[in-house]
């Protein structure tokens, strides 16, 4: 019996730096969870908002760092600044979808615009500009082109902007969904259950093969869903009020998750200058 008691009295007495060793090896794990968030690339938000990269360079090919790059909304005025780093590049993030206009200006260089350029919902663009030697009074203009080849992600998307939905014809009940024929690996949009059951008068597909109620719908960043018919929407937004509808097949990024089919972000018209 005493010696059980001795036993018990050491285990006790050891518990302080058992407990000890514990708060340190919590204060380690926290410290290297911390370090490993701040040491991650950036991302950008993919739901609502859209972003610009690029790379300033001289005439020569050589990387301008400390260049002022301006983004100006073309439909709000909304002017947004940053500089190019020690390797000329420069980022944009969380901009609202639109038309921008892109000026870089750095002393002992022309000023360079850039003038039209498409931003959309969860697809940064890339916008590569070159500075000719010259004045800041100087300005050179140049207007932007679609970029053929999307080399900021690896997503198979398809989008379809206000106009599209506007002038394609939607032959069933007006639903923008009727486009999702469009999209490479969809079947055709079908109205599917009872109008009492689905007063927004959704439609359902299935994509690349896989069951109709795995895809997955966002308006404006939320998610849009009946609860008892899991492959129609909740509700569908009128062709008019929409300015786009982004359709991501494949590789589509975590934030678009909860989707083994598509992930479909739609983006309701707001309030410009015009």
């Amino acid at each position: 019996m005493q010696d059980a008691r001795s036993q018990v009295r050491k285990e006790i007495s050891g518990m302080p730096d058992l407990i000890r060793i514990s708060r340190k090896a919590a204060m380690v794990a926290a410290i290297v969870a911390i370090a490993a968030a701040l040491a991650a690339p950036p991302a950008f938000a993919q739901a609502l908002y859209g972003a610009i990269v690029g790379t300033v360079n001289d005439q020569s090919g050589a990387p301008v760092p400390g260049a002022t790059i301006t983004a100006t909304n073309e439909g709000t005025g909304l002017k947004v600044d940053t500089q190019t780093d020690a390797d000329g590049n420069y980022t944009f993030r969380n901009l609202q979808p639109g038309n921008y206009d892109l000026s870089s200006t750095l002393q002992g260089f022309k000023e360079m615009k850039r003038t039209g350029v498409r931003v959309s919902a969860g697809n940064p663009v890339r916008m590569d500009l070159k500075l000719e030697v010259g004045t800041v009074a100087e300005a050179v203009t140049v207007t932007a082109e679609s970029t053929l080849l999307q080399t900021e992600k690896a997503d198979l998307h398809t989008e379809l902007t206000s106009k599209e939905l506007t002038n394609l014809p939607l032959n069933q009940f007006r639903n923008y969904q009727a486009l999702l024929n469009l999209v490479p690996g969809a079947t055709p949009a079908q109205f599917q259950n009872a109008e009492i059951d689905t007063p927004g008068r959704a439609l359902s597909t299935s994509v690349n093969g896989v069951a109709r109620n795995i895809n997955a719908f966002r308006v404006d960043g939320a998610v849009s869903v009946n609860v008892w018919l899991p492959h129609h929407v909740g509700y569908v937004q009128s062709a008019e009020t929409i300015e786009t509808v982004n359709i991501s097949t494949n590789n589509f990024d975590a934030d678009q998750g909860m989707a083994g089919g598509a992930a479909v972000t739609v983006l309701t018209k707001s309030g410009t200058n015009q």
